[in-house]
């Protein structure tokens, strides 16, 4: 009669285990699931611009810094250096978000 109580305590208590560590797993998967879901919105909600939009874009931004801050050309030179960086990453990103198409057998730099 012993044997089988204790028979029945360790089997409750496997279940126990197996379904605390169920739960724990699956809580992993829904903070994947999650973390995925909020990357995906974040990239369509991201701005994708062409090529000749950066450039006009660019072009528009200089050209305020410089009537802006016509009397401060060192900060004029640091926001145009800026903004040419900005300019080159949106152009960068565009390129490389559109690259998997044309080659997709290609490895990322």
């Amino acid at each position: 009669m012993t044997e089988i109580a204790i028979g029945a305590i360790v089997l409750i208590m496997l279940i126990v285990v197996f379904m605390f560590g169920r739960s724990r797993q699956m809580g992993g998967v829904e903070a994947d699931r999650t973390a995925r879901h909020k990357e995906k919105e974040s990239w369509a909600e991201e701005s994708v611009m062409s090529y000749s939009e950066i450039q006009k874009l660019r072009q528009e931004l200089i050209k305020s810094v410089e009537e802006k801050l016509s009397n401060e050309p060192e900060q004029v030179e640091r926001l145009k250096e800026i903004i040419n960086d900005w300019a080159h990453l949106k152009d960068k990103g565009f390129r490389d978000r559109r690259s998997w198409v044309r080659s997709p057998g290609e490895s990322e730099e």
